[in-house]
């Protein structure tokens, strides 16, 4: 644990710093971090290798355009030809040789039989500096290997972490090339409100700064989007290097905890020196969790009646979802293409049908498959032009399944995934 002393009353900037030194002592070899655009409007993921283009990065930005850990999974999707995790990866079928008809054969074992031991002799010279120049070929190769380059520094949200961590162990991604950052977080604005609010506020004045000042006093902007409103998980529950806000005076401090080895030698090589915990973190994060409690406990829709009144079933909610991966949904199929005498046979029941007819289904079959690795991260919601409240719907089902099952999404790499695993006890009778 180090304290990273704050200038000017600007944490960005102290984390700024922090990353520049990163990338100038070439302890990572580059760094995905959010990065403002020149309107100021919103920050988009930034791959940053040079440390001078690093002046507009804004991790504490209280906009949250992407889940990023579908970018990482992306990023190292060449990765996944080799073992995830520790887990083996089946072996690739090898080539047959094409059989050779016994004529050939034959006259194989024929020409080797009339060779003499002056020829083999021979033969045996010619591999001989054949194998030593081989062998020198392979030493740079080797040496290539022994020296891996600096990983990538990625500074991500505690929900970004949690869903990285589940595809991670649903074999969509891998961590060995990274190094995960994780920065605390007291929720974020829509898009859209963040950009109004950068419009409508003075010229000099600081988005951030603003929302920072109003949460670490304890109160909560209105804006808020939904699954902030509701999130238990404030801090990562996994990184290399953590970020410490809550329970300081981020105006004058804030802290650098190493919480993997791969994070102690990053945190070494810095050279800070090691400070004690923070005594008013725990119970400043305790807080911070039951005051989102209040806050979701003000949502009392009806999600279900929502959704078959609401949905246009145009799917943007699988496609920003990180735990969506599957290459081909089934409801891009020709399952779901019915001919018209369906339809007509259908509407004939009632008098009337709701067309599209499978909105309600779709979203009960990604609840299905989504459920026991939600992260509650919301991009659902956000990407919904209808204004579904998905995130929240989401986040109760998810949160009721994970329950039941004894699991928590994203919490570590070493919990197994509930749907893969079986216990003898698992089962029981449910009284009504």
């Amino acid at each position: 644990m180090a304290i990273i002393k704050v200038k000017d009353n600007n944490p960005v900037a102290a984390i700024r710093e922090l990353l520049r030194t990163m990338l100038s002592k070439q302890l990572v070899s580059a760094i995905l971090v959010p990065q403002e655009i020149p309107s100021k409007k919103t920050v988009v993921q930034t791959l940053v290798r040079d440390p001078d283009k690093l002046d507009a990065v804004n991790p504490l930005a209280p906009i949250f355009g992407v889940n990023s850990a579908r970018i990482v999974a992306k990023m190292c999707i060449d990765q996944m030809l080799g073992p995830v995790s520790g887990q083996a990866v089946s072996e690739q079928p090898t080539e047959e040789k094409e059989a050779e008809p016994p004529e050939a054969e034959d006259s194989a074992s024929e020409q080797k039989q009339e060779q003499t031991p002056e020829q083999e002799q021979g033969k045996s010279e010619e591999q001989a500096p054949a194998e030593a120049q081989s062998a020198t070929e392979d030493q740079p190769a080797a040496a290539e290997e022994q020296s891996a380059p600096a990983p990538i520094a990625v500074v991500l949200r505690p929900c970004e972490i949690r869903a990285l961590i589940e595809l991670v162990k649903l074999q969509q991604a891998r961590l060995d090339p990274f190094l995960v950052i994780g920065v605390d977080c007291w929720g974020t604005y829509s898009v859209k409100e963040y950009a109004a609010k950068v419009t409508q506020g003075p010229q000099d004045s600081s988005v951030t700064a603003d929302f920072l000042n109003q949460v670490t006093a304890g109160n909560f902007p209105e804006e808020l989007r939904g699954a902030c409103r509701a999130c238990q998980y404030p801090v990562p529950t996994y990184a290399d290097l953590a970020i410490q806000l809550i329970g300081d005076d981020i105006n004058q401090q804030i802290r650098l905890e190493a919480q993997s080895e791969k994070g102690k030698e990053i945190f070494n090589a810095l050279g800070f020196e090691v400070t004690p915990e923070s005594k008013e973190r725990k119970s400043a994060v305790e807080k911070l969790k039951e005051a989102k409690k209040q806050l979701a406990g003000q949502d009392k829709d009806d999600f279900l009646e929502m959704i078959s009144s609401l949905c246009i079933n145009c799917h943007n909610c699988r496609a920003v979802c990180p735990i969506c991966y599957c290459k081909q949904c089934v409801f891009d199929g020709k399952i779901f293409e019915y001919p018209l005498e369906k339809y007509l046979n259908w509407s004939g029941k009632k008098g009337f049908l709701p067309v599209p007819p499978d909105k309600l289904l779709f979203h009960l079959t990604r609840m299905s498959h989504v459920a026991t690795s939600c992260v509650a991260c919301g991009q659902c919601e956000a990407a919904c032009p209808s204004g579904i409240p998905l995130g929240r719907i989401f986040q109760r089902i998810s949160t009721a399944a994970q329950e039941a099952l004894g699991y928590e999404a994203g919490r570590s790499l070493d919990d197994d995934l509930p749907l893969t695993t079986f216990r003898e006890n698992e089962l029981s009778v449910v009284e009504d």
